[in-house]
């Protein structure tokens, strides 16, 4: 069992304002994971989090700025789980641990849910669609530095097309995250299983690439 100091011992102790900000987002999750955003009012909300309008509205000024906060949330849980990729180990061990972290970070049916919905908030809202291409950029960038020293190391080929590498194993990923989400019942130790074998499947085919083949005696 792991042990909390009291607050005030703490370095990164949270000041009450915050909690409070966590509170209600945490209960506008609860809200938009039964109705979506747009299905769901601010009273639902103030409800949930068991507060007054007036109390709620010293936080967050609209539904929209809640839906921005929970968007900047999820996209900087992502970007923490994407720098998995940056610890020590074999590319493939990486790409593993990042996407089992992923998984497991998925296992809550709220959480996929709103996944879901901050991917399609983003192609509607202006300003969540902005946050999320931002984070978008800049895990370009982090994912184009690993490959760089992947090639740089002879792990895959100098050629490799890591854009495609990397759509074909966040897709699968995102997948295994959407059958989890629509079936309860999905065994996902398989699909963890599975995913070392994609990834071994996708590293090796990339690798394989990068040796010439072996000239034969005439």
């Amino acid at each position: 069992m792991n042990f909390s100091p009291p607050a005030a011992q703490r370095s990164d102790a949270v000041s009450p304002q915050d909690e409070r900000r966590a509170h209600i987002l945490d209960a506008a999750r609860t809200c938009f994971s039964r109705a979506g955003f747009h299905r769901t009012s601010m009273q639902e909300i103030c409800a949930e989090a068991k507060m007054s309008p007036g109390g709620l509205y010293r936080y967050f000024g609209s539904k929209d700025a809640i839906i921005e906060a929970i968007a900047h949330e999820e996209q900087c849980a992502g970007r923490r789980i994407l720098e998995v990729l940056l610890e020590p180990g074999s590319l493939h061990d990486r790409l593993l641990r990042c996407g089992l972290t992923y998984i497991e970070t998925m296992r809550d049916r709220r959480a996929v849910q709103m996944m879901l919905e901050v991917y399609v908030e983003s192609m509607r809202n202006t300003t969540v669609g902005a946050c999320f291409a931002k984070c978008e950029t800049e895990n370009r960038k982090l994912i184009q530095g690993v490959f760089a020293r992947a090639k740089a190391t002879g792990e895959i080929a100098a050629d490799a097309d890591v854009d495609t590498l990397m759509m074909t194993l966040v897709a699968f990923a995102d997948g295994v995250i959407l059958r989890m989400g629509l079936d309860p019942d999905y065994d996902v130790e398989r699909a963890e299983t599975i995913l070392s074998r994609v990834v071994t499947a996708v590293l090796e085919n990339e690798a394989s690439a990068a040796v010439p083949p072996l000239e034969t005696a005439g």
